[in-house]
């Protein structure tokens, strides 16, 4: 009976141990195929299942940690500890991976719709373009129907003059009497004074539609003066020939007013064409509003300009030097508009004469290393100046 019961413990023991064998076996294979299954699942994650794997990695780790020591003895050759480490950089990796992932797929998107975008205005902008094209196709028809217009209306205006001259000769030559003239006078007097009151409503609707763009304003500032002059010359007698001694000085006072107004329009958008000039080509002189202050600001900035050269490269000094002297005041302002000005008294010879010297001196100090060359050109300048004082003291009347 004793060896029977001891047989049977035996048995029993040796069963025991048989299964405890295998559930370390057991262990050990399913975490090596846990490992393996991670690594794969881990190695192809993305953005959306790279979080349900880290739960994965968590759990497996903390699963198997209870047989640390087994699996450290018995997965070869890394064990618990170095199959774990593996797991949890390559988790690192993979949301690294994924988290870039992630941004390129944003990346892509905003790509995509701001290449949308992109294409969007690329049409929009080939639309403005055609349209830009357009307008200033359009531009420049209205500029040459401008020009034409304003032709038109000075051809007009001198008709209009060319016809008082003609009756006023025909009246002196052929000596008509009181009733003669009567009868003509009911006939062209409407014709005549209306025709140069339109001509004045004409050149300052001309002025007030187009502003400063697309006119000839130093031609405009020359008509508008010569029909002044012709106005002068014959409005007495208009008033005379054409207007009954009641009407008379109503009538006057009427067309005088209109060409004063006109003259004061005239004036202020030449100064603003002028001005613009130079702005257009890069020139800031200062606004200016006669002829004093047009000399005086045209001084002030080439003087402004030498004195500020060393603060400047010889590129940009040279540069602003060909944008005032060759561009400007050579290519426009002296042959088209100094002319004008000086017919019209707003300019004169001495002070062309001034500013012309000034130009030589700053061109002079643009030349780089020339100092012989600029200190030349100072003492022409003084000498110009000189005689520029000289010459006005002898016009000047003694007391």
């Amino acid at each position: 009976m004793k060896k029977t019961i001891i047989l049977f413990l035996s048995l029993a023991l040796g069963v025991m141990t048989l299964t405890a064998q295998r559930s370390d076996s057991e262990i050990k294979r399913d975490f090596e195929k846990g490992y393996r299954q991670l690594m794969k699942d881990l190695r192809t994650a993305d953005s959306v299942t790279i979080a349900p794997l880290a739960q994965k990695v968590a759990a497996f780790r903390d699963e198997y940690r209870a047989h640390q020591e087994f699996l450290n003895k018995s997965v070869y050759p890394d064990g618990y500890d170095e199959t774990v480490a593996k797991l949890e950089d390559q988790l690192k990796e993979s949301q690294q991976l994924a988290e870039s992932q992630g941004r390129i797929a944003e990346l892509e998107s905003q790509v995509r719709e701001l290449s949308g975008r992109i294409d969007a205005m690329s049409d929009e902008n080939a639309r403005l373009i055609r349209q830009l094209d357009s307008l200033k196709t359009e531009m420049t028809a209205l500029r040459k129907k401008v020009a034409e217009l304003q032709d038109k209306i000075v051809k007009r205006d001198a008709a209009v003059f060319a016809l008082v001259d003609s009756l006023f000769v025909q009246y002196d030559t052929q000596r008509l009497s009181s009733s003669d003239m009567k009868k003509i006078t009911s006939l062209e007097k409407n014709n005549v004074l209306t025709n140069i009151k339109r001509s004045v409503n004409d050149n300052v609707s001309l002025l007030a539609t187009t502003g400063t763009d697309g006119l000839d304003f130093p031609r405009l500032l020359d008509e508008q003066r010569k029909f002044e002059k012709n106005w002068k010359g014959i409005g007495s007698k208009l008033a005379d020939a054409y207007i009954s001694s009641k009407d008379r000085a109503r009538e006057i006072a009427a067309i005088d007013t209109m060409v004063a107004g006109w003259r004061t329009q005239v004036d202020e958008a030449f100064w603003k064409a002028l001005h613009k000039l130079f702005t257009d080509n890069n020139v800031a002189v200062a606004p200016f509003a006669n002829g004093d202050e047009f000399h005086a600001s045209v001084l002030r900035y080439l003087e402004e300009q030498m004195a500020g050269a060393e603060g400047k490269s010889d590129a940009e000094q040279r540069d602003a030097f060909e944008a005032f002297a060759y561009n400007t005041w050579g290519a426009r302002v002296k042959p088209v508009w100094l002319p004008v000005m000086k017919r019209a008294g707003f300019y004169t010879d001495d002070r062309e004469s001034e500013v012309d010297t000034k130009v030589k001196l700053w061109e002079a100090q643009t030349q780089p290393g020339n100092t012989l060359l600029y200190l030349l050109g100072a003492a022409l300048a003084l000498a110009v100046l000189a005689g520029l004082y000289l010459g006005m003291k002898k016009r000047t009347p003694s007391a």
